[in-house]
């Protein structure tokens, strides 16, 4: 067995220890230049995992002779070190290959393609001594790993406090806050742990959701160089506030052909179409109904449910990821959300801060989103225009504005610039005190009743803000009561 002096010992531990640092974390990039002997940041990012991929090149090396790593000449507790030193030897030198290989993926759709450097990483790993089972596995995680850490940075920008927590939570959400409990017993058990996700219209829940949703563990088949499924294909999502409560329910668990009027065939509903290793996003959750809520309990309780019609029980194996603009806490004292519903939902919640939270903690998160929305239609926005856009709107808005719309609204703010040079945001709902005229009676002598007074409040509001969530979540409404009240007729009249 190979001995480690106690320099190697410790050069290998700094590296191993790299596979359990966070890479959205400030403490990534001091782990990184520890390990490298450098004193301050002197390189970028990619600079120092090209510093990183040749120093452990060297080392192990230095330690295996020309015959090469093998990790069979190590034991215990050594054996885990090296085994993770050398996880992360490959990581870095994988990882712009994979970043390519999720590219065409995304291009490709569910259609799953075979893993062009398979071949390479396989050889390369059995020459290590490690089994083909261990480097499916490895493959799958690296996979994972790049995965995640590409879809959370492109789903969540800025470099203030509150962001800066988001992205590590989300890392922390797919990989646990111990990568170790992670490798060893959770990697293919997650779908055991729910997410909520909550916070205003607009701060970007959804693509959030998306993002992790997108970035769960695959298993990887060597022999046929191809991962079990296409990421593309491991995502599904609903928004529970578009259908009624009738439709609702074979959204989600299907129905059976004949089941009522109108089922002329059998209809795979959200749950029969996640696999095992995917996803569903509910959004909205905090609209559905009590009956609704207890069939989804018992979907998270016993991982069980029956299309409507049918007394065939199936399994549901995915993960349950779920966000709300609503709260939760004023639901369930209000009696319209389960307790022991939520407490199926929040193995973790996520919290996101609105978009004057985020200005006020950090000014220059103004300028970075700015950069970042319009790099959804430019694909490489110069600096010069990035800048005048940030003048015209700083001109425009007012630096008190309260961004009702978050982020949805400053990309659409962006847009309105491009195209007219101007932006003008919504103003505050004022109420007129001394305007009592909607409380008066009409010429029969009958007043207006409490359902009329709220449905004239709800379209004062949608005439407002232009959006049946905002109104919802002001008036602490349903949003399908909020959209029932605007969209009557009867309303002219009151």
């Amino acid at each position: 067995m190979n001995n480690l002096n106690a320099e190697q010992s410790a050069f290998f531990a700094q590296i191993a220890a790299l596979a359990f640092v966070n890479p959205f974390s400030r403490e990534r990039e001091q782990a990184e230049l520890l390990a490298l002997n450098l004193k301050r940041k002197v390189v970028s990012a990619a600079g120092r995992r090209q510093l990183l991929i040749e120093k452990l090149d060297s080392r192990l090396l230095e330690v295996s002779g020309q015959s090469g790593f093998d990790i069979r000449r190590y034991e215990g507790k050594t054996q885990e070190m090296m085994h993770l030193a050398w996880l992360v030897k490959i990581i870095y030198a994988y990882q712009a290959r994979f970043d390519d290989f999720i590219k065409a993926q995304q291009q490709a759709g569910d259609k799953v393609l075979e893993l062009p450097f398979a071949r390479t990483i396989v050889e390369e790993s059995e020459r290590a001594g490690f089994t083909q089972q261990q480097t499916a596995h490895t493959i799958a995680l690296l996979f994972q790993l790049q995965r995640a850490f590409r879809f959370i940075d492109e789903a969540v920008s800025g470099s203030s406090d509150a962001m800066v927590d988001i992205r590590k939570r989300l890392w922390n959400n797919i990989f646990t806050f111990n990568p170790a409990w992670y490798l060893n017993y959770l990697c293919r058990r997650m779908e055991d742990f729910s997410l909520l996700l909550l916070g205003e219209t607009g701060t970007g829940k959804s693509l959030v959701a998306k993002a992790v949703g997108c970035s769960g563990y695959i298993p990887f088949d060597v022999a046929a160089r191809r991962f079990a499924e296409s990421f593309t294909a491991s995502f599904k999502a609903i928004n529970l506030s578009q259908y009624s409560t009738g439709v609702l329910e074979s959204e989600l668990f299907g129905h059976k052909k004949g089941a009522f009027t109108g089922a002329i065939d059998n209809h795979p509903g959200l749950f029969a179409k996640c696999s095992k290793h995917g996803s569903v996003f509910i959004d909205e959750i905090g609209d559905i109904d009590i009956p609704i809520q207890v069939k989804l309990l018992n979907v998270l309780q016993d991982r069980m449910y029956s299309p409507v019609g049918s007394y065939e029980q199936r399994r549901f194996e995915g993960r349950v990821i779920s966000a709300t603009n609503r709260s939760i806490e004023q639901l369930m004292e209000a009696g319209q959300f389960r307790k022991d519903f939520y407490y199926r939902l929040c193995s973790d919640v996520i919290t996101f801060p609105n978009l004057r939270e985020r200005i006020r903690q950090n000014p220059d998160e103004l300028r970075e989103l700015i950069a970042g929305l319009l790099h959804r239609v430019i694909e490489t926005p110069e600096a010069e225009l990035v800048d005048r856009i940030e003048t015209r709107i700083r001109e425009a808005v007012p630096s008190t504005y309260h961004w009702p719309g978050n982020v949805r609204e400053l990309e659409q703010c962006i847009r309105r610039i491009c195209i007219t040079g101007n932006y003008q945001g919504q103003a505050l709902p004022t109420v007129n005190r001394a305007d009592t005229s909607m409380f008066q009676s009409d010429a029969g002598g009958n007043y207006p009743t409490a359902e009329q007074l709220l449905q004239n409040y709800c379209r004062f509001l949608y005439d407002q803000h232009h959006s049946y969530e905002t109104v919802a979540r002001i008036a602490g409404l349903d949003r399908r009561t909020v959209k029932k009240y605007i969209d009557l007729d009867e309303y002219k009249n009151f």
